[in-house]
């Protein structure tokens, strides 16, 4: 009579090994990406918190002094206490004289672990908002 090799679970020990590894490895990745996707949503977050209130205070600050280059100015100290530096450009506070309407426009780069480290991801981790406000009654 023959016996015939039946299939052990020791035989397949090598590829329940490899599958582990392969899941391991998915989760890690996907780890990675929530933790980066967590960082560019408390960065455009914080941003835009910023920006808000740095339009408030350069319209409400445009309505007492009736000068553009004074309450952008003012504004420029809401970005220091929130320790955002303030833009190079001289249009990242515009002021609408005719409504008193400031706007104000910041960008940033999240910090990323594995996004901002790859060519063709690089343009997510760059984070631009523009947030608009009337002056105070």
């Amino acid at each position: 009579m023959t016996r015939h090799a039946s299939p052990s679970l020791h035989d397949e020990a090598g590829l329940i090994g490899k599958v582990a590894v392969f899941w391991i490895v998915v989760l890690l990745l996907v780890g990675l990406l929530v933790l980066d996707g967590i960082s560019i949503v408390l960065t455009t977050f914080r941003l835009s918190n910023t920006a808000q209130a740095a339009a408030s205070t350069a319209a409400t600050q445009y309505k007492n002094l009736h000068d553009t280059r004074k309450a952008c100015g003012l504004a420029e100290a809401d970005l220091a206490v929130d320790g955002v530096p303030t833009p190079d450009s001289d249009k990242w506070c515009r002021i609408d004289t005719t409504s008193g309407q400031a706007t104000i426009t910041l960008r940033t780069t999240a910090s990323s672990l594995v996004l901002g480290r790859l060519s063709f991801t690089r343009d997510l981790t760059d984070v631009n908002v523009k947030e608009s406000a009337e002056p105070a009654l």
